[in-house]
């Protein structure tokens, strides 16, 4: 099949928009969720706001230029959308490797998260700090000889073929995403074994909540596992134009939809807010719903 431009270009403002659409809705319904701590639903609202920004990115400045005008992506605001991507990617995997944290903190050591996740200064400083590591990752890219080039013939993002480029694409993306991908997993697994051993010893109504966050958890980090190797590694696997498109530029847009939708699949309290089903129960301050750890009254966030 004779590859496409125009054709790419459709797909991927159309998934962006659609996983914009559904973030968006996710983010307007944590903000409402009386169900998550402060600690917690900030934290997932950072997140969210992470995948919003990509899907923007592909939308408008991937996907959009390409159709008004592919010549824009050499102007300086065209050849930004590599570096903003990275930007909100390194986001969306510390938000949810800082989301692990506060799950295995609050499962583990249901005293200490009281005494570390009490204040919303400490949450506030976390999402802060996230959104300074993503920004510094980020900022080699500004350099001509280290920028995430976008090529409209290929559909394709790759790092400019220079010693600046393989380095900050190897070491400052790909390791470092797999490094924090593996830290996600041993913390999950952390607090599966801590919740199996709880619900022996005790019967409490709480489990099946408990459980469809550590699920919920494990469907994000092994999408963005997919999206890590589909990347680095299939893309490798054939030099076919559509195959390197569906395992590079497709499957990253995709990511961001997808996890957008687990939340939704996986929150019942987030389910309801956007369909409108029924209010929210009552505000009980469960940050992972776990051991009695409690969070600040307010959810305004």
């Amino acid at each position: 099949m004779v590859f496409a431009v125009f054709l790419a270009s459709y797909l991927t403002v159309c998934v962006g928009i659609v996983g914009l659409i559904i973030n968006v809705n996710v983010a307007l319904a944590v903000r409402k969720c009386r169900n998550f701590g402060y600690a917690f639903g900030t934290l997932c609202l950072s997140q969210t706001i992470s995948n919003i920004g990509n899907c923007l990115v592909f939308s408008f400045l991937t996907g959009g230029i390409t159709l008004v005008n592919s010549d824009w992506h050499y102007t300086y605001v065209g050849r930004r959308s590599g570096q903003l991507l990275v930007f909100f990617w390194e986001a969306s995997i510390f938000a949810h490797l800082s989301l692990a944290i506060n799950r295995a903190i609050a499962v583990n050591f249901p005293l200490n998260y009281v005494k570390l996740f009490n204040k919303r200064r400490t949450t506030n400083v976390i999402v802060g700090i996230i959104w300074i590591i993503a920004a510094a990752q980020a900022l080699p890219y500004s350099l001509p000889a280290c920028s995430m080039q976008f090529n409209p013939e290929t559909y394709t993002y790759s790092p400019v073929d220079s010693l600046c480029g393989r380095l900050v694409s190897r070491y400052g993306d790909l390791y470092v995403s797999i490094i924090v991908l593996f830290t996600i997993a041993v913390l999950d697994v952390s607090s599966l074994f801590r919740l199996q051993k709880v619900q022996k010893q005790f019967v409490d109504h709480k489990s099946g909540k408990e459980h469809r966050l550590f699920y919920q958890a494990c469907a994000q980090s092994t999408i963005l596992m997919i999206c890590e190797c589909s990347y680095f590694y299939f893309s490798t696997i054939s030099d076919n134009l559509w195959f390197r498109f569906a395992t590079t530029t497709f499957v990253w847009v995709a990511t961001h939809c997808l996890d957008g939708i687990v939340v939704i699949a996986f929150s019942r309290e987030i389910r309801r807010i956007i369909c409108r089903v029924e209010k929210v129960a009552p505000a009980r301050q469960l940050v992972f719903a776990t051991s009695g750890a409690h969070t600040t009254p307010s959810r305004k966030f």
